[in-house]
């Protein structure tokens, strides 16, 4: 049997949690979580507007109706694509909350951090980059590289943008595969303000403008919205069946991320 990663996370959080299994959604669809941390800010209209996106471009079935939630709860588990969105400095979760996270990005999770305040070294930027060092504390930040799977998950990308570009790379962190090279990222950071460049209002319109390649620039960053959601699922695909398969008859139901 093909696992993706989708029934890899929620059959993970089925046995690991097994009085809320009942409650996990359908295995057909995909929706997105907003993770709420006090001091992040909220766009779920931008990420409706995404799953429209992907619905409207892929095969990918959507639920676009993303949620915001309190990560410590157990209804993460249901969202295999999770995000953080923000200007400011956020509070650092407490040890419970952090334990849910790594167990979420350790059973197949994918956490999007999307810092939308358009300037260099801001206090979202500290906050997730203090974050990740916690998560993945042997593990830091890093440039993704131009060939990784994000690029060419659906279309073939050469620069991420958002509603800015000024940034020429995303960042992530990046697990050893099974064969000890580079796997799956379960963490990618954009500072392009990538949820700008897709949130409209209640009148369908955008709320800002992409600059300075406007309505152009607007295409490339839906485009990497969707290759977000399809790497989400399938990243890695082929290499990664061993990994799933490893992580399904683990005792532990997780991966060390952090293992040499």
């Amino acid at each position: 049997m093909n696992w993706t990663r989708r029934q890899v996370l929620l059959g993970a959080a089925a046995l690991a949690m097994a009085p809320r299994a009942e409650a996990f959604g359908s295995l057909s669809e995909i929706n997105i979580a907003e993770l709420d941390l006090q001091g992040t800010t909220s766009r779920l209209d931008a990420w409706e507007r995404l799953l429209h996106e992907v619905q409207q471009t892929t095969s990918v079935e959507t639920n676009p109706k993303p949620v915001r939630i309190d990560p410590k709860t157990g209804d993460l588990f249901k969202y295999p694509f999770a995000v953080l969105t923000g200007t400011a400095a956020f509070s650092m979760p407490d040890d419970k909350t952090l334990e849910q996270l790594s167990r979420y990005l350790s059973y197949g999770g994918f956490l999007f951090c999307d810092d939308s305040s358009g300037a260099d070294g801001s206090g979202f930027d500290r906050s997730v980059r203090k974050l990740a060092e916690v998560l993945f504390p042997t593990r830091p930040l890093t440039p993704i590289p131009s060939d990784h799977s994000l690029y060419r998950a659906f279309f073939l990308i050469s620069r991420p943008v958002g509603r800015i570009t000024r940034h020429a790379y995303l960042e992530g962190i990046t697990a050893a595969g099974m064969d000890g090279q580079g796997g799956y990222s379960p963490l990618i950071y954009c500072r392009n303000d990538l949820s700008g460049a897709l949130d409209r209002g209640p009148d369908g319109r955008h709320r800002q403008t992409c600059t300075p390649g406007g309505e152009t620039q607007r295409r490339e960053a839906v485009k990497l919205g969707i290759n977000l959601i399809l790497y989400c699922l399938t990243s890695d695909y082929k290499k990664d069946q061993a990994h799933v398969k490893a992580l399904m008859e683990s005792h532990r139901m997780g991966v060390d991320w952090d293992s040499p």
